[in-house]
């Protein structure tokens, strides 16, 4: 297995973390406002952070495993 895809997949996997606090943030900042999209949008990021934190061990395992 070629190493360097591994580390440009560990970057593309940090891009989309990096998507996932910035939705994170707004979701906060719904919630601060009461907003009534909040809990629907909250729900999306929930299940797409358990999604990115299963890639991230998995990812790991894989990195691990050289």
């Amino acid at each position: 297995m070629d190493v360097t895809k591994l580390y440009d997949l560990e970057e593309a996997i940090q891009h989309l973390s990096d998507g996932l606090n910035a939705i994170e943030v707004m979701v906060m900042g719904l919630e601060q406002m009461q907003d009534a999209h909040a809990g629907g949008l909250y729900a999306v990021w929930r299940y797409l952070n358990g999604a990115n934190q299963e890639v991230h061990r998995q990812l790991a395992a894989c990195l691990n495993a050289i």
